[in-house]
């Protein structure tokens, strides 16, 4: 989805291992500002949360992988 793509590319990270943080509303709603967008709003902000969910859990399970973890 183009949207996640554009949206993600203004992400943040924090900590040592720089962690992704989770996308804002904020992140969205900037989006939104500068493209006008078709679908509900609403449910373009859910899709975008679940694959910001499963970005950053998959992340974090690459992450255990490195440290040699497997599950």
């Amino acid at each position: 989805m183009s949207a996640y793509a554009a949206i993600s590319r203004g992400r943040q990270y924090v900590g040592m291992m720089a962690s992704p943080l989770p996308l804002s509303l904020r992140d969205v709603d900037t989006y939104l500002t500068s493209r006008p967008v078709t679908i509900d709003r609403e449910l373009l902000e859910e899709a975008i949360f679940a694959l910001d969910d499963v970005y950053r859990d998959e992340w974090a399970r690459d992450q255990g992988d490195e440290d040699g973890d497997e599950d």
